[in-house]
């Protein structure tokens, strides 16, 4: 099973943004009242059978939310924002930067960005949720 643990480290490593935490599920984490955040959520775990050697092989495809929270606030009306206006931008760009092509502990593929989404609209934040995929064999081949 995959551990969310270096995950964690890594990103609270990089300074400068909000303390990542762990959620026990994405309801967890749309709860988080503290804002800004950012929070990572185990996902699904999806397992293939690999060849067939003197035992059975599974290459488990795991899943990892990071969901980040920003308050809602009215922007006046006017000339377009500028990219520095971005706060959801600026949170997520050097927190995927840190883990796009990352090789976890126990990783055999490196961390891949499937896709990112809103996850919830409320009405005092937005919640985004980007999907990233780890894989590994088990059991692992030295086991």
């Amino acid at each position: 099973m995959l551990s969310l643990t270096p995950w964690l480290d890594r990103l609270n490593a990089l300074g400068g943004m909000p303390t990542v935490q762990l959620a026990a599920d994405v309801e967890a984490a749309k709860n988080n009242t503290q804002l800004p955040n950012m929070m990572l959520v185990l996902g699904r775990e999806t397992v293939s059978h690999g060849p067939m050697s003197d035992q059975a092989r599974h290459r488990v495809k795991t899943e990892v939310l990071l969901v980040t929270g920003i308050r809602r606030r009215n922007q006046p009306l006017g000339p377009v924002a500028t990219a520095g206006d971005d706060e959801l931008a600026q949170l997520r760009q050097p927190a995927l930067t840190q883990l796009i092509n990352w090789m976890p502990p126990g990783g055999d593929i490196p961390v891949k960005w499937q896709r990112g989404q809103l996850l919830a609209l409320q009405s005092h934040a937005l919640f985004w949720a980007d999907v990233l995929t780890a894989e590994y064999w088990w059991p692992s081949p030295d086991a």
